[in-house]
């Protein structure tokens, strides 16, 4: 008896395989062209899902990585501009230095205050510095405002505001990239404390020929802090003994109210006062250097100053006598102040420069993240060259072999077996 053969499903089962292995050749062949593994979900659901994650995480590492290159290029426009500053009041501290020589002529106290303007106009450029893409460094949030212009007094008024602009380095990391001209010009810690002398010749200031300097003026209480007056005046004192000896006394005024009189100085102590009768008042303490008989300073309340102010003081005293003592005393508290100003800003710069470690740290961090994420998709998604050759060689066999098998098939026919 013979058995009925189906020669259509056998040759629609045939026909499949070799379509089959002809499938998995060809995915061979582009696998190997493109040399990764997994090109498709379809080519393995599980690695895909991981290696998708891994792409989003290197994506999130190439935009803090392009932040981080912004912030740098600020962080150096403002490094750089910092250090022009320091150089310029540097530079403006030799000029005021030179023109306390006494020997001076007028010639070359002109000179020099010309030299003072072309200082001061150098540092409100420097104040005005932009970063690469035209926004101002020292404005703080108001970066496309002008931060620093000169009035019609001279003095120098702030437009920018006193906050500071930041950029996400990472995802819990920011890091400022700016800051406000008012922290680094018009804030400037007061070298003598809780006031600022203000100087005068003649009857209520200076003594002729006198070199009085402040030394140190702080107050426990600033907020309660009024201007003061101090006097000072040389006296004969009798002693029990009969001889008589010099004493420095001073007069205390504090809020227009005399509340020291006849008090004898120590030049070790200063003066401490604090009023008798409020348990809670604050407690002032002065000291002062090269007093002489006769002299009388004022002390107005201010913990900061600015600079420009300072340099503009300058200016304002380069043509006066030296042998003015205002003018000399004047003088002498630009200098106070721009060394307080050339201390704040190397306290400023450092600032910076810590920010710049930070960011390049945190750069090194990416890279090292962004090496391992590399490597962690490669491990899943890129192609064992040599595994896939020998796999599509023995897909190339079985091809073959199918090829071959369905071209017999082909040939078959009932007339072969009768």
């Amino acid at each position: 008896m013979i058995n009925r053969v189906s020669t259509a499903s056998q040759y629609q089962n045939l026909t499949s395989n070799l379509m089959r292995k002809q499938g998995e050749l060809n995915q061979t062949n582009g696998q190997l062209s493109s040399g990764k593994r997994v090109e498709t979900a379809g080519d393995d659901p599980v690695s895909s899902v991981t290696i998708q994650n891994y792409r989003q995480q290197l994506t999130q590492i190439d935009q803090y990585n392009s932040a981080i290159t912004l912030a740098n290029n600020r962080l150096q426009t403002m490094e750089t501009a910092i250090a022009g500053v320091e150089d310029n009041l540097g530079a403006t501290k030799q000029k005021v230095l030179g023109m306390i020589n006494g020997a001076m002529a007028s010639n070359d106290r002109t000179a020099f205050k010309d030299e003072l303007i072309s200082l001061r106009d150098g540092l409100l450029e420097l104040a005005n510095s932009r970063d690469e893409a035209g926004n101002y460094v020292f404005a703080g949030n108001q970066s496309d405002t002008k931060p620093f212009m000169e009035a019609t007094d001279g003095s120098m008024d702030y437009y920018g505001d006193s906050q500071s602009r930041y950029a996400q380095i990472d995802k819990s990391v920011n890091v400022k990239t700016s800051l406000p001209g008012d922290q680094l010009f018009t804030d400037v810690p007061n070298s003598y404390g809780d006031f600022r002398p203000v100087f005068s010749d003649g009857a209520g200031g200076l003594t002729d020929g006198s070199k009085l300097h402040l030394l140190s003026a702080t107050t426990s209480d600033f907020s309660s802090a009024e201007a003061i007056e101090v006097s000072f005046n040389e006296v004969d004192v009798a002693a029990a003994d009969g001889t008589t000896t010099k004493e420095m006394q001073y007069n205390l005024t504090v809020g227009g109210k005399v509340v020291a009189a006849n008090q004898a100085y120590d030049s070790e102590q200063g003066i401490v006062y604090k009023d008798p009768v409020a348990a809670d008042s604050a407690t002032l303490n002065l000291k002062f250097g090269d007093i002489s008989s006769g002299d009388n300073i004022s002390l107005k309340p201010a913990q900061t100053i600015n600079i420009f102010d300072s340099i503009q003081s300058a200016i304002d005293n380069a043509e006066r006598l030296t042998s003015s003592p205002a003018a000399e005393a004047n003088l002498q508290r630009v200098i106070d102040d721009l060394d307080s100003g050339f201390v704040h800003m190397n306290q400023q710069r450092s600032e910076v420069g810590t920010i710049m470690q930070q960011v390049d740290r945190q750069q090194e961090q990416h890279l090292d993240f962004e090496l391992t994420l590399n490597q962690a998709q490669s491990g899943l998604e890129d192609l064992d060259y040599s595994k896939a050759i020998m796999n599509m060689n023995q897909q190339m066999m079985a091809l073959q072999a199918s090829q071959q098998a369905f071209g017999q098939t082909k040939q078959l026919s009932l007339f072969n077996y009768i």
